[in-house]
């Protein structure tokens, strides 16, 4: 049963994590004005949005089991420190080196909160998980769709500084509203392991997969997005749209979607979200009109609002009881791997191959590492089958 002291700490969790969503996505509607400024190539756009994940990556490797051991607050507070002085060094950076120093500090913040708050999330009850993690990831997407929309208004009339401050001054409010609360704490593992150990269970193999493929467009929009958009004739404020078209589907529904992966079966509803997603980011590199492609990612976040959740959850079932941030860092961790190695890649093949073999690469990525997934939540005793229960 849920306590009151629990129920009281969920909402200053929640805000706190709208909070790291804006700090560390504010960068992504600012990238073109960034090159326009310092002059630097495509692939320094790889390097500023491809740092964030690679030093999350790190992050949620090493640091999320230290939640599973009693610190998940402390956590939680250093991850939105992290956010306040990533912020802070973007407003002031100078060149493309210290722009990607401080995408890294952003980055790591990420690896700090969300492990810790997704343990949390899971460890109020046994019921309902799902929609418990929807409801957490429609508000961290919330966060980080609020970011761009924030750059996108701040940079005109305030220049480059403004909208770096203000996304610090959001987690630094998120920390004084969540220092005080008492949070729940996830069971304690008395392994001390690192997470590695939980790819040998087959399920979270699937969930770590399956998560995968929902993220892996992700790397290629956060590097291009911006300057694709801009290439068809998009202004900020357009391309903040975008960003926002995306996140308010997703932030609304993604409870919803939850509780539909909790009837229909986490797997079954990541998979089905996942075959959706890729045909649609393959079409984003067929379109002109930057119009369309905004009203096409509303589209996606409907979708990805039932895929999500359902993937995390199936991470939650499979991981032991007192591993759960751990298995969260590790399906995280993935996400980022392939979110840096995409963002790596996104400038050069966006210089070199053009949007449309770009966004058809990323489509067809979803779609190959989806099926992976199903394979490996289906297997039996040394044996695959496609078990979508």
């Amino acid at each position: 049963m849920v306590t009151q002291q629990r129920a009281v700490g969920w909402y200053p969790l929640l805000v706190a994590t709208a909070s790291i969503g804006i700090a560390n996505s504010v960068v992504f509607t600012l990238l073109s004005d960034l090159q326009d400024k310092y002059g630097f190539s495509d692939t320094g756009l790889g390097l500023i949005a491809g740092t964030g994940f690679l030093v999350g990556l790190i992050g949620q490797l090493l640091l999320a089991p230290f939640a599973d051991r009693g610190h998940s607050k402390l956590l939680l507070l250093a991850g939105l420190g992290m956010a306040v002085a990533g912020s802070v060094l973007f407003a002031f950076s100078t060149s493309l080196a210290m722009l990607v120093f401080s995408r890294a500090v952003v980055g790591f913040s990420n690896s700090l909160f969300l492990p810790a708050s997704r343990a949390i999330t899971i460890s109020i009850s046994e019921h309902d998980v799902a929609k418990r993690l929807g409801t957490i990831s429609g508000i961290e997407l919330a966060g980080f769709v609020t970011g761009p929309v924030i750059g996108g208004l701040l940079v005109g009339p305030f220049g480059l500084k403004v909208p770096f401050l203000v996304a610090g001054c959001f987690a630094l409010a998120g920390a004084l509203m969540l220092a005080p609360r008492e949070l729940p704490q996830p069971p304690i593992d008395e392994h001390h392991q690192l997470a590695f150990d939980l790819l040998r269970l087959p399920r979270v193999r699937a969930g770590v997969l399956m998560s995968v493929a929902l993220f892996l467009p992700v790397g290629f929009y956060d590097a291009t997005l911006d300057r694709y958009l801009t290439d068809l004739g998009a202004g900020n404020f357009l391309i903040s749209l975008g960003f926002l078209f995306f996140g308010i589907p997703f932030a609304l529904l993604a409870t919803r979607g939850g509780q539909f992966a909790d009837r229909r079966g986490p797997l079954r509803v990541a998979f089905i979200s996942a075959c959706a997603v890729g045909p649609l980011t393959l079409i984003y590199g067929q379109i002109s009109l930057p119009g369309l492609i905004v009203g096409l990612s509303a589209v996606e976040g409907i979708i990805q609002s039932f895929g999500v959740p359902a993937a995390q959850a199936v991470v939650a079932a499979a991981a032991p009881k007192g591993r759960a941030a751990a298995a969260q860092g590790l399906a995280g961790s993935g996400n980022l791997l392939v979110g840096a190695g995409t963002a790596y890649l996104a400038g050069p093949m966006y210089n070199s191959l053009g949007p449309a073999w770009m966004f058809a690469t990323a489509g067809l990525g979803i779609i190959v590492v989806a099926v992976l997934a199903v394979a490996q939540g289906g297997r039996r005793h040394g044996t695959a089958t496609l078990d979508l229960s």
